[in-house]
């Protein structure tokens, strides 16, 4: 007796959107706020070249993320590869953020120019990226729960 269930496409196409959503928010939006925020890339006392570092990275976690964004909505339950590609590479590009985030002291860095947080404690950022990152696992769970292997 098969006691395997079936794939749930609504739940694949579910995992598929958030993974999607998740690649927006980390690749697309952070880069519009960069781009836009004047303490980033347009800070007339940033040196030309910290101004190409920051581009640099924001060019990269924007391809980063329409890759992924491609992999996710092209995904079937059997090519799940597409998943695991996509979320990679979302997960390097969050686990450079985190990564920074733990080094920051030791740069001289801080999370935001005007020293915002939110509740008394949680700098934006972080908030952001959190949630991005959160997206990215659930979706990732969710698509994975529904893989189908030959």
């Amino acid at each position: 007796m098969n006691t395997t269930k079936a794939p749930s496409p609504t739940l694949f196409s579910v995992g598929k959107a958030l993974c999607a959503v998740s690649a927006f928010t980390y690749g697309l939006l952070t880069a519009a706020i960069d781009v836009i925020d004047p303490h980033h890339l347009r800070n007339p006392l940033w040196p030309g070249h910290a101004k190409l570092h920051l581009l640099w990275l924001i060019c990269g976690g924007a391809i980063g993320a329409l890759t992924s964004i491609y992999l996710f909505l092209t995904a079937t339950p059997r090519t799940f590869s597409n998943i695991r590609t996509g979320a990679l590479i979302g997960a390097i590009h969050l686990g450079g953020f985190f990564s920074a985030a733990l080094c920051k002291q030791a740069a001289g860095a801080e999370f935001d120019a005007d020293g915002r947080v939110l509740f008394g404690f949680l700098p934006p950022a972080v908030l952001h990226l959190s949630l991005s990152a959160a997206l990215l696992f659930v979706g990732f769970s969710l698509c994975k729960k529904h893989e189908v292997t030959s």
